[in-house]
């Protein structure tokens, strides 16, 4: 109990602040659109995506740790209800059913005594991916378009010089010389020049490549700095039910510590009404319950309500169809240190 404690406290300390709880705990408890708009435009995608996975893997890792320390709440208590209820509640229920004092039987609830708050987080990991730049594609298609462009001189000079290519071979070299200096100044009336047809040819096609690969990665940008800032808002939105579950689990949690220090109450209670059986025994002996003393029945009575109230607490399911604190488990609680409190005043009048 005491290791467990201290994991708690430790997690606490060293939780860093939720970002995303920051992000939204403004001095006047609203949310302004257009300063969150602002932020986003001013932040480049690679950015927010490094940011959402931050959020995603540091909420993901403080929820782990809770369900750590559920885990040992629930191994705590299982030991400690093994404790009392096999132990010092047993040796009292056996006393009483020798004197003909029943009590009734412990019902068990299904699912490992109503503790099945389960192993498995109810809500599906979100998988942070990194963004594609678009710059892959975008050389693809500015080599396709470069290609087209070549070709479109190509064809257009073998319309103009009445020429047709057979396209299963190279054109001869005559072919290529013709072509190339239409393309380098013939265009224009003159002879043209070969050498400067493979400049115009090399630029122009270079000029269109980097047009269509700089238009690409520029609309890539703004779809990623779309895609984003969706990918932090939903990071944020995963972060926010990651800590309501969180929440719900230091919920549970508390209460198992609260069961375990009931239990712990019955167990010194009983021990000290087993000691007052062992000594009604061997003074007054072995008799219907009938005839012990008023005092001697009183305590027989006491402690067949403190196992009831015992039994009760430990039957009652603590986690509803949801694996969330149950209403019936808190309820059970309540009434069970009720009557914890009552015999602790009853011993002190």
């Amino acid at each position: 109990m005491e290791k467990t404690d201290k994991r708690r406290e430790e997690s606490a300390e060293n939780s860093p602040k939720n970002e995303f709880i920051e992000s939204v705990e403004m001095e006047e408890g609203a949310f302004d659109p257009n300063t969150s708009s602002e932020k986003s435009t001013a932040v480049s995608p690679a950015q927010l995506v490094e940011e959402a996975r931050e959020l995603v893997n540091q909420s993901d890792s403080e929820v782990k740790d809770c369900m750590e320390i559920l885990d040992e709440d629930i191994e705590a208590y299982e030991e400690m209800r093994s404790t009392v209820v096999e132990g010092s509640m047993e040796k009292a229920e056996a006393f009483l059913a020798e004197v003909g004092l029943e009590v009734d039987a412990l019902e068990e609830s299904e699912e490992e005594n109503g503790m099945a708050f389960g192993s498995e987080e109810p809500i599906e990991p979100m998988l942070v991916k990194d963004l594609s730049s678009g710059k892959f594609s975008a050389f693809l298609l500015a080599v396709i378009a470069g290609i087209a462009v070549i070709a479109g001189w190509i064809y257009v000079a073998t319309e103009k010089l009445g020429m047709t290519l057979d396209l299963s071979k190279v054109p001869a070299p005559e072919v290529q010389h013709k072509l190339l200096a239409w393309i380098g100044g013939g265009v224009t009336g003159g002879e043209g020049n070969p050498m400067m047809g493979i400049v115009i040819l090399g630029v122009s096609a270079l000029i269109v490549m980097w047009a269509v690969y700089a238009i690409r990665v520029h609309f890539r940008e703004i779809h990623n700095q779309k895609v984003a800032v969706e990918i932090n808002e939903e990071a944020k939105f995963y972060c926010s039910r990651k800590e309501e579950c969180k929440k719900e689990m230091e919920r549970v949690s508390e209460h198992i510590h609260d069961v375990i220090k009931s239990l712990h109450t019955y167990d010194v209670f009983f021990d000290e009404l087993n000691a007052k059986f062992r000594r009604v025994l061997y003074l007054e002996g072995k008799v219907p319950f009938g005839e012990y003393h008023a005092k001697s029945r009183e305590e027989m009575k006491d402690a067949s309500i403190l196992i009831d109230s015992l039994k009760e607490l430990v039957s009652v399911p603590m986690a509803d169809e949801s694996g969330s604190l149950s209403k019936e488990g808190k309820e059970a609680l309540v009434r069970s240190n009720h009557i914890l409190d009552l015999y602790r005043e009853k011993l002190y009048q």
